[in-house]
């Protein structure tokens, strides 16, 4: 049987190391670099402890301005008392750079709230009902009486904020609610992060989004929608494809659409998906056939083959797990 350790166990694990380090994962999230930056400023706040964060892949270019806060960098591979996994819902999240530094750190520490997390570490601490890793944190920070500061209290709301989509998803709960209250009391600024996430789209960004939306291929009555992207889109421009990502949620909050699918070409032949539904689809199920997960409502996958093999595949999927509904 699966069991969280105490927040006691983990407090005491992270005072008894001396070399701390917390990783990221690949394509970070808001959710994923707030863990990460709330992490390390908490416990180097409160303990003094030599603490540095692990940087896995790119910051998505509307959440750099938290870069601020920690450094966050590429760092070689070193010895270390302990690992902290924020986020991660396999071990191998990280990809090889996780690998590099697991073999050299003495002991694992996993927080985490994706539900087929598999509590890969030595202690672990998985809520798959909770809005976010972030509102774990902030829970167990309280647990662990633990002062935050308006920087920590930022870095949390971010992930909260971006993971929930802005408290539209189910997993957004009173408790959710009040822990962002209480951040907001302890000097959060919601106002300026609203901005820097959700208002700082430059016009070609907007435009991109368009042109992307607009050839979208539907599917079983207009329930379906997927959008590619390709390398292609992007040559001559200054733009990168995760500045305008989250266009995957565009069909999903139409009237009649069931499920909103991105393929984002991360090589030849080879493309990542987003996947995000609106009541009935258990999204992760479905990409659990492709070595993907995540949530209910939102999960991801990487697919083989050419844009229309990859299409077909998943769609194949999607329509064995619910041959009522489409």
């Amino acid at each position: 049987m699966k069991m969280n350790n105490s927040p006691e166990e983990i407090l005491g694990l992270i005072k008894s190391s001396s070399k701390i380090g917390v990783i990221s994962h690949k394509n970070p999230d808001g959710d994923n670099i707030g863990s990460t930056i709330s992490m390390i400023l908490g416990i180097r706040e409160n303990l003094d402890k030599s603490i540095f964060g692990i940087k896995v892949d790119e910051f998505p270019k509307n959440i750099l301005f938290l870069d601020t806060l920690v450094n966050i960098k590429e760092v070689s591979e070193q010895d270390l008392d302990l690992l902290i996994y924020v986020d991660c819902g396999e071990i191998d999240r990280p990809g090889d750079i996780g690998e590099l530094f697991r073999k050299r750190t003495k002991k694992i520490i996993n927080i985490d709230h994706h539900k087929t997390n598999n509590f890969f570490g030595d202690l672990n601490y998985v809520f798959p009902n909770m809005s976010s890793t972030c509102e774990i944190i902030y829970n167990l920070f309280k647990e662990f009486n633990f002062n935050i500061s308006k920087d920590v209290a930022n870095a949390l709301l971010i992930g909260i904020n971006t993971d929930t989509y802005r408290f539209l998803y189910e997993s957004s709960t009173s408790s959710t609610l009040r822990a962002c209250a209480n951040l907001y009391d302890l000097g959060a600024n919601k106002d300026y992060i609203y901005k820097k996430l959700y208002q700082n789209n430059c016009f070609e960004v907007e435009m991109m989004k368009n042109k992307l939306i607009a050839r979208a291929d539907l599917y079983f009555n207009n329930k379906v929608a997927v959008i590619g992207m390709f390398e292609s889109d992007f040559e001559g421009t200054n733009l990168t494809m995760d500045m305008v990502d989250d266009i995957v949620n565009y069909y999903r909050d139409i009237n009649g659409f069931e499920v909103s699918i991105l393929f984002k070409e991360i090589n030849h032949n080879i493309f990542k998906g987003s996947i995000r539904s609106k009541e009935f689809v258990d999204v992760s199920k479905v990409c659990s056939y492709f070595n993907g997960g995540g949530h209910t409502r939102a999960a991801g996958c990487v697919i083989e083959g050419d844009f229309k093999t990859v299409v077909n595949l998943f769609l194949e999927k999607l329509k064995s797990e619910y041959p009522d509904e489409f």
